[in-house]
């Protein structure tokens, strides 16, 4: 099936990689919402799948997991073959993956150690060998002392960490996470994002991380995995996919940007609503070119080259942001030093780039 786009994917190689998928595809009542997306993740690597709400991220861990059937593509478990097309040549069970739910998905009626020791159960682990796996979980995620006390006794942040420990211990290939923090208020929030990330680092446990938070994809992840309706469009480290955005989505939806296009008059040279400014055109002509920069990247002065007016403001945590409007044209600005809406200003962009989509 053909794409309006593909993005190029490094080359991946079975030797360095836990995790492989290949042109996978799925759909639900014959609409497409997983459509031929490739990915790797290393092994030891934390991998994040950062997209908005109904961009088939969670459908596309699900298919890692083994709980829905693909389509078409392929997924590879630490160089083996789990699923090709719509055979499932590993079993949800067989591929040793632990997986941490929105919901946690803790029994009410079993105790934190008997959470923990389900798994293990399950797999035949002797009694003796479950405790000692157990207790050493535990420490892993400092809940040494709640062994005995049920999951409506502790925190939503002591529920996810022993959720955690119960996807943990059984050491799986994988760890699969779908929005683990949603339900959880910003200040926790913070603690276990820490937690999560000291754990998986201590571990080495391959991970895929399901959010549609930035914060927690940029603070967790090695890499991230930028989706939107159901394709991939862009993988890198978080300082690629926030410094060079290969697509118009992902300048768009990755942090405040301020993008708007422009037309190339002749090398490194633009045409703006300001006028000519100088700028890096990277040899092309031809194509659709945007001039893109962050709020941070400009500044407020006198000496400004770009001018407008500003139409809001908002003060948020020591800094004034500002919606500037420029030949009808909307910017975002930020500052210490506060100005009345209304008035013209004038600011200097101290770093830009042209992107070409």
């Amino acid at each position: 099936m053909n794409y309006p786009y593909q993005i190029e994917i490094p080359e991946c190689k079975f030797i360095m990689n836990a995790l492989e998928v290949k042109q996978l595809i799925k759909h639900f009542n014959r609409r497409e919402v997983v459509r031929g997306i490739s990915f790797c993740a290393e092994k030891g690597q934390l991998l994040a799948l950062l997209g908005p709400s109904g961009c088939g991220k969670t459908t596309t861990l699900r298919m890692i997991a083994g709980l829905e059937t693909p389509d078409d593509g392929e997924i590879w478990i630490e160089g083996v073959l789990a699923s090709h097309g719509r055979k499932m040549v590993i079993s949800q069970k067989q591929r040793h993956i632990g997986m941490v739910f929105q919901d946690l998905a803790l029994w009410p009626h079993m105790t934190v150690y008997e959470n923990i020791e389900f798994g293990l159960k399950a797999n035949g682990i002797t009694r003796t060998d479950r405790r000692k796996k157990i207790d050493a979980v535990l420490h892993k995620v400092n809940m040494q002392n709640y062994a005995s006390e049920y999951p409506a006794r502790l925190s939503g942040g002591q529920q996810q960490l022993i959720a955690i420990a119960r996807a943990i211990v059984t050491e799986p290939r994988l760890l699969l996470m779908d929005e683990p923090l949603s339900n959880i208020d910003i200040k926790l929030r913070e603690d276990i994002r820490q937690e999560i990330r000291r754990i998986q680092q201590e571990t080495q446990i391959t991970t895929v991380y399901v959010t549609h938070d930035q914060e927690d994809a940029f603070l967790l992840a090695d890499n991230i995995a930028v989706m939107n309706a159901g394709m991939l469009e862009q993988i890198g480290s978080p300082e690629e996919i926030y410094s060079s955005p290969t697509s118009l989505f992902v300048a768009n939806f990755v942090g405040e940007a301020n993008i708007m296009q422009v037309k190339i008059d002749g090398k490194d040279r633009v045409l703006t609503p300001w006028g000519e400014l100088v700028c890096n055109t990277k040899g092309q002509e031809g194509k659709k070119a945007y001039l893109f920069f962050r709020p941070h990247q400009a500044t407020i002065e006198d000496s400004g080259h770009c001018y407008g007016m500003i139409i809001n403001r908002d003060f948020v945590a020591g800094v004034y942001k500002y919606r500037v409007s420029t030949s009808g044209i909307e910017f975002k600005l930020q500052g210490q030093t506060r100005h009345d809406i209304g008035k013209f200003i004038k600011f200097s962009i101290r770093k830009m780039d042209i992107l070409f989509f």
